[in-house]
């Protein structure tokens, strides 16, 4: 599953860009985010865009400059489905970590394209 590295590779500098249209539509709505032990649904395209816009302002305030992937591990779910577990280091504009997490995605193959249907942020 190659071309889940390059998925969230890509994922990854679009959302360092800020760019939040490219990034909102790798989503299905509603989606279900999973952050500090908490569930939070996303009912629809308008509130997963305004959820990842938000994250990606706390990202810019805080400094970061770049997503970098440390280990992907991936699940195959049959030929359709698969769930990712990124561990993300974020850095700033220095190359400074800032950041050093992990998140698991629940993925669907659209076609030829990932979507992402939730996600769970580690609480370690």
């Amino acid at each position: 599953m190659s071309d889940m590295a390059t998925f969230f590779t890509e994922y990854a500098e679009r959302y360092m860009a800020s760019d939040v249209d490219t990034i909102s539509a790798l989503y299905e709505a509603p989606l279900l985010a999973v952050r500090e032990g908490h569930a939070i649904h996303l009912p629809d395209r308008t509130a997963v865009r305004e959820h990842l816009a938000e994250l990606m302002n706390a990202y810019q305030s805080a400094g970061a400059a770049g997503a970098e992937i440390a280990e992907i591990a991936v699940m195959p779910l049959g030929k359709s489905g698969a769930t990712a577990t990124v561990r993300w280091h974020v850095v700033d504009g220095a190359g400074t970590l800032l950041r050093d997490f992990r998140t698991t995605y629940h993925l669907l193959r659209a076609g030829e394209a990932w979507r992402i249907l939730s996600y769970t942020n580690h609480d370690d």
